[in-house]
């Protein structure tokens, strides 16, 4: 009963059991102490075979995390939920300042410089994928997430 419980979520979906989306390059922006809302940054690549679509996003880190796209209209820059998004076999999907970003509301504890965060996207096919995102106060170097 376990098992099935378990294969549920993906049962009538294909996907490449052996390949699993990542997170990289990830990191969130240090804000002042008590912000109410933190945005992060990173690198979704989809190395499989198969096309992913993330759903949702998940942290026991924040209370409400969303995934916002920040879009510019009548010259005034605004945050709009993006909705589901589709990720081809062999993409990626940037979550950058200025364009496709996590919007981290409601911390459930501080989050200084230097410390680290843990959220989860949350794909189509029930699967979720895991990254650590450190508090930065600026961008990390192409190529250097640590």
């Amino acid at each position: 009963m376990a098992l099935l419980a378990a294969l549920a979520p993906t049962a009538g979906r294909a996907y490449d059991a052996a390949c699993a989306p990542v997170l990289e390059e990830t990191w969130i922006r240090a804000a002042p102490p008590g912000a109410a809302s933190l945005a992060g940054y990173g690198v979704l690549r989809n190395r499989c075979a198969t096309a992913v679509t993330v759903t949702g996003i998940e942290s026991l880190d924040f209370a409400m995390p969303m995934i916002h796209r920040t879009e510019l209209v009548d010259g005034v820059s605004r945050m709009r939920d993006a909705g589901e998004l589709r990720v081809p076999a062999g993409g990626e999907l940037r979550f950058e300042p200025g364009g496709l970003h996590l919007m981290l509301m409601r911390p459930e504890r501080p989050l200084a410089e230097g410390e680290v965060a843990r959220v989860r996207l949350v794909l189509e096919d029930g699967r979720r994928v895991f990254a650590a995102f450190p508090v930065r106060r600026d961008a990390p170097s192409a190529g250097n997430s640590d």
